[in-house]
């Protein structure tokens, strides 16, 4: 465990699987590479950031 810890911390990986093969895969899990690999990220987080537009409204000195 200790080695399966120090694996996950240190590599800079976009995920890190002990114990089964690469294509183990839920749904939820997030899955792609890290840096320049790939073509993104996959999951449900990535779905959201892809359909997310952050905007803002600032309203000050007003009386509401």
């Amino acid at each position: 465990m200790t080695t399966a810890f120090r694996a996950y911390h240190q590599l800079d990986v976009g995920g890190v699987i002990i114990g089964d093969v690469p294509s183990y895969r839920a749904d939820q899990m997030p899955y792609g590479g890290a840096k320049e690999s790939g073509v993104g990220r996959e999951g449900v987080h990535a779905a959201m950031a892809d359909l997310t537009v952050e905007r803002v409204l600032v309203l000050t000195g007003l009386d509401l």
